[in-house]
Parts: C-alpha cells; structure tokens; sequence
C-alpha cells in the first residue's frame, strides 16, 4: 500500500513538469497578443489622426500639410507601444491626399523561432492610412450647390401644402 502512494505522487510531479511549462507559455502568448492588438490599434488611430492633421483648412501648402502630419505622427505613438521594436514612419503628400505610413516588428517571445518552421508568419506591422486633403473653394462651391438643391425642394413640399389651403377656403387658386 505504501507503495501505490509513492507512485501517484510520482504521477503528479511528472504530469506537472509537462502541463506547467505549457501553461505558463500559453498565457505568455496570450499577453503577448493582447499587446500586439493593442498596438495595432494604436497605430492604425494615430495613423489616420496624423493624415487628418495635415488635411485641415488653415493649411495652404503642401509642405505645411507634411509638417503637420509627420509632427502629428510621432507625437500621437509616443511611449504608448508595448510589443513592437525597428519603429518608423512615413509621411507622403499629394494634391489630393495626405498618407500616413507606420512599420514596425512585433515582439512576441519564442517567434523567431517559430518563424523558422512555419513558412508564411509575418512579424511585421504596416500600418497605412489616408485623408483627402480639403479645398476651401471647393467645398464652398458643393455647399452652395446642396442649399440650393434643398431651398428647390422645401419650395417643391410648399407648393402643394399653399394649394391644398386655396381649395379649402373655396378658391381655385385664381
């Protein structure tokens, strides 16, 4: 009898020397991965912020528009990553849009080497957004043509409610 315990204590010990260090990798990993989204949302905000920064109605030139937005996104990622390192990012300009650009590597512990092994894992986050840069003329001009499309219709609902009032007094609207 003393015998049977001295083996179901041996069972233990050898059933947790090869549960426990599978335990504490799978919460290593999963801590690891709520790191990895929370950077990545982080960089996918601060990315489109940063292209709205350089896109707004006091900026006149392109240069201007790339100031903005490059000032914006270095601050808007500052001491707020947790699992990423080889951090930059780019900042590019046209007449129609301001592109924000960040790249980085994503620390996850033991990757490397299973990136060895599994062909196709990809450690790195590109992270790209855009906004139309505004033109103060132009949207002058589409504002003008929406009030004057919704002053047609208001006078269109009108028209029909002022007759519907003419025929109840009695009048042919004449």
């Amino acid at each position: 009898m003393i015998f049977l315990r001295d083996t179901e204590k041996g069972y233990f010990t050898v059933e947790a020397a090869l549960v426990f260090p599978m335990a504490l990798l799978f919460t290593a990993m999963m801590i690891f991965l709520a790191f990895y989204s929370y950077d990545r949302c982080i960089l996918e905000q601060s990315a489109y912020e940063a292209a709205l920064r350089g896109t707004g109605n006091h900026i006149r030139s392109a240069q201007e528009a790339y100031n903005q937005a490059y000032e914006a996104a270095a601050r808007l990622t500052e001491e707020k990553l947790f699992a990423v390192h080889d951090f930059g990012y780019e900042v590019s300009v046209s007449a129609e849009f301001v592109k924000v650009q960040y790249r980085c590597a994503v620390n996850m512990p033991l990757m490397g080497w299973l990136c060895e092994y599994v062909s196709g894992a990809d450690l790195t986050l590109d992270i790209c957004s855009e906004a139309r840069r505004h033109r103060p003329t132009r949207t002058i001009r589409n504002c003008r043509v929406v009030n004057k499309l919704i002053r047609e219709m208001s006078k269109e609902k009108n028209e029909p409610a002022a007759k519907t009032e003419q025929e109840e007094m009695g009048g042919d609207g004449t």
